[in-house]
């Protein structure tokens, strides 16, 4: 006869040997993912940086697909304030779409001599 397969209350349970790929973070009312980009601010604009952020930059967790103009907005930077962006040390536009490890630089506007 062969042993029964039934598990024992007390029998120790066997991880299972399904692997799992690493957590995939979502918002919990929309449940779009998450991507984290290093935000940079310099100058004046310092001030629209979350309270915990340190020495002029923050990370920021951002709803995947999320662009530019969308993470100026979120810091609470009036649209009507002039500002030069970088996106990872290139020129980068309102509508491009940030990736997450993206570094997105904003500045005042420089002014400079002849």
């Amino acid at each position: 006869m062969e042993p029964s397969r039934a598990r024992d209350a007390h029998s120790p349970r066997r991880p299972s040997s399904r692997r799992r790929g690493p957590p995939v973070r979502r918002i919990r009312r929309t449940g779009r993912v998450q991507v984290r980009v290093e935000v940079r601010l310099f100058a004046t604009l310092v001030s629209f940086l979350p309270p915990d952020s340190r020495e002029g930059a923050a990370i920021l967790e951002v709803p995947d697909h999320s662009t530019v103009s969308d993470v100026v907005r979120r810091l609470g930077i009036p649209a009507d304030l002039d500002r030069v962006t970088l996106v990872n040390g290139l020129d980068s536009r309102p509508d491009d779409t940030l990736r997450s490890g993206d570094v997105l630089t904003v500045f005042p506007p420089l002014a400079g001599g002849r």
